[in-house]
């Protein structure tokens, strides 16, 4: 996607979580579409004839809206008797506005506990997922921090601004713990199975020695991870500092960055499950001196990826730009 088609795209100044490139092509921009739903509830189908889901116009992949909040609203109508012990449920957690906590102190925002979760029904699972996450990130969507986030019973001290965003996630320094950072999944099932997918595979990167940043935990849905904070600043935000092709900082890092991919790439034929992402958000650069290495910061799947005509000089000279342009239209950086 070029310059000139991003222009129809603005992310609200309002919200730093507005806009969203495919989690799944990591191409088009998500767009918010209206479609009937179904939904079923202690064994009745239930259709909602208007819902908002977000749609990628370039690979046609669509998920209900996070924010959907009216879901949540008809459910939760009186005349919806069998949602009655959700209710109850949710109010007895103390939980007021679709999983805002009444209590607004020091924990007003936050990840139920999972016993809860896992008793939910396989479509009122999801449903409640999504909304978690995306009342937290609005919680989060503030100018300075640091704010009390809430993690099934312990609280977790975020710094804000964000630090980093991508299609599936958004991550903050951990203000008690300057080693690790907190990663929140957006507020739709692919991006937390993508993180749930992440943790899981970062043993296998880091057994291939692929230098990687370790999981120090994570939720079984995805919802949230805690990772090893790493050195370096990634490729999308170091690119257009790097100076001219010529120099030698430039050359440098892109020899890094090639050997780096030769690397990744050569692992994905031999292990075709692996694929993940090689996008400038994807990759960390680290300058030591005359030293310059490459750490992979995000292991989740990439299925839809086709590298088999892969171009390290399209990548680098073209593909790079043009995903810095789109990032930063987007506001991931």
């Amino acid at each position: 996607m070029d310059s000139v088609s991003l222009a129809e795209f603005s992310r609200s100044t309002q919200s730093s979580f507005s806009l969203d490139i495919c989690p799944r092509c990591e191409e088009g921009v998500l767009t918010i579409v209206e479609v009937p739903h179904d939904i079923t509830v202690a064994g009745s189908v239930l259709r909602l004839p208007r819902v908002q889901a977000e749609q990628c116009r370039v690979c046609g992949y669509r998920a209900l809206s996070g924010r959907e909040v009216r879901l949540f609203d008809v459910l939760f109508a009186p005349q919806y008797h069998q949602v009655g012990d959700l209710i109850a449920a949710l109010r007895a957690a103390r939980y007021h506005g679709m999983f805002l906590r009444e209590d607004r102190g020091e924990t007003a925002i936050g990840f139920g506990a999972r016993d809860y979760v896992d008793a939910l029904a396989f479509d009122l699972r999801d449903l409640y997922l999504d909304n978690e996450s995306g009342h937290v990130l609005e919680g989060l969507d503030i100018p300075a921090g640091p704010v009390a986030v809430d993690v099934a019973g312990r609280t977790f001290l975020l710094k804000l601004p964000k630090i980093g965003e991508g299609e599936n996630g958004v991550v903050f320094d951990h203000a008690a713990d300057p080693d690790t950072v907190f990663k929140i999944a957006k507020p739709r099932q692919y991006s937390r199975e993508h993180i749930r997918a992440e943790c899981e595979n970062t043993a296998f990167f880091a057994g291939h020695g692929v230098p990687v940043p370790a999981i120090t935990e994570f939720d079984p849905y995805g919802s949230y991870a805690v990772k090893q904070r790493i050195a370096g600043v990634s490729l999308a935000v170091l690119y257009e500092e790097l100076g001219a092709p010529d120099t030698r900082r430039h050359r440098r890092a892109r020899a890094a960055m090639q050997a780096f991919a030769d690397r990744l790439l050569d692992l994905f034929v031999r292990h075709p499950e692996a694929k993940t992402s090689i996008s400038p958000n994807n990759i960390f650069i680290v300058e030591d001196g005359q030293e310059c290495r490459c750490l992979l910061v995000d292991t989740g799947p990439a299925p839809c990826h086709d590298y088999s005509t892969f171009d390290f000089s399209q990548y680098w000279e073209v593909t790079l730009p043009q995903k810095i342009r789109q990032y930063r239209a987007v506001g991931y950086i």
